[in-house]
């Protein structure tokens, strides 16, 4: 499927079919983990030992009931976004008429996004301080969010009292970007993030370019949307502009299937250390995702290669 031959959706549907069922199986892994040791860290986990400090941090705080409780919530729902959005990726090759050239793209821009928010929330040994202030920042973003778009008559007095806490604890909160630094402590950026999550090198430039490509395609920019699909071969006309057969490459499906399997994966078992699940179902699932990952990396490199 990498030497740019075209072939029927059927065919596609079909070189796609391990990636799908890779795709499906993690994510109902990542979502079935935590029911299945109830939604509770076990009683010698990190996640545990959070909880246990949690009196201390609602006094300090002067008001947030919960610190510990809600950054761990924060944390299980970025990453049931994450899985959720890499599932219905898999959905949109499974059966539908015609393989996507950018629904998928979109899928794949919010599974990495959430996975990176997932693993700045969920990341195992950073300290209980430094576990409250990510918590608190997701706060913050809220509560500033709710009140640009004007979506509740309390939203003043929600923001109002986010920034008390922040001012109880002792740190500062500034906005660079329209998103909190608490004393130090604000969001990975998302392509560096990415680049954490799925390659062994912090210097790649993967995830930046990923991120860039992917923004493009979602705000609908001209070399965004024609980077989905082979421009080679094509016939130029007066305008300029080129002519091609519209179709999904499959290159590219492979490169963005790759991202989002590693990123959910490395992301989820982040939480999994965090919250003392790792049982044998766990380990299962990402060995068997691995080994698919390792086939689409394949796929991507030696599409590379001159």
């Amino acid at each position: 499927m990498s030497d740019s031959h075209e072939v029927s959706a059927e065919q596609f549907r079909e070189w796609m079919a391990p990636t799908v069922e890779a795709l499906t199986t993690l994510a109902r892994a990542v979502e079935a983990i935590g029911p299945r040791h109830g939604n509770l860290p076990t009683a010698e986990s990190e996640a545990m030992r959070e909880l246990a400090a949690e009196d201390e941090y609602r006094a300090r705080s002067g008001g947030w009931e919960h610190p510990m409780t809600d950054t761990h919530t924060f944390g299980r729902m970025a990453l049931w976004a994450g899985a959720d959005c890499v599932r219905t990726f898999a959905a949109a090759f499974a059966g539908a008429e015609r393989p996507p050239l950018y629904g998928h793209l979109v899928l794949a821009r919010t599974a990495l996004e959430a996975s990176v928010v997932a693993s700045w929330l969920n990341e195992p040994g950073v300290g209980h301080d430094e576990r409250v202030k990510r918590g608190l920042c997701e706060v913050l973003y809220n509560a500033r969010e709710v009140k640009r778009l004007g979506l509740s008559s309390d939203a003043d007095a929600l923001l109002a009292r986010a920034e008390e806490w922040v001012e109880h604890f002792g740190w500062a909160a500034t906005f660079p970007y329209g998103k909190p630094d608490i004393s130090g402590t604000k969001r990975r950026s998302v392509g560096d993030g990415i680049t954490r999550l799925v390659v062994e090198d912090p210097e790649a430039l993967i995830g930046r370019a990923q991120w860039s490509r992917l923004s493009a395609v979602n705000h609908v920019t001209w070399w965004g949307l024609a980077w989905a699909f082979d421009l080679s071969g094509a016939e130029a006309g007066d305008s300029g502009f080129a002519t091609v057969p519209v179709g999904t490459d499959s290159t590219k499906v492979a490169l963005q299937a790759f991202c989002i399997l590693k990123a959910i994966r490395v992301a989820a078992t982040e939480r999994v250390t965090l919250m003392g699940w790792d049982d044998a179902e766990w380990r299962e699932a990402c060995r068997a995702a691995e080994e698919r990952e390792e086939v689409l990396r394949g796929l991507v490199v030696q599409s590379a290669d001159p």
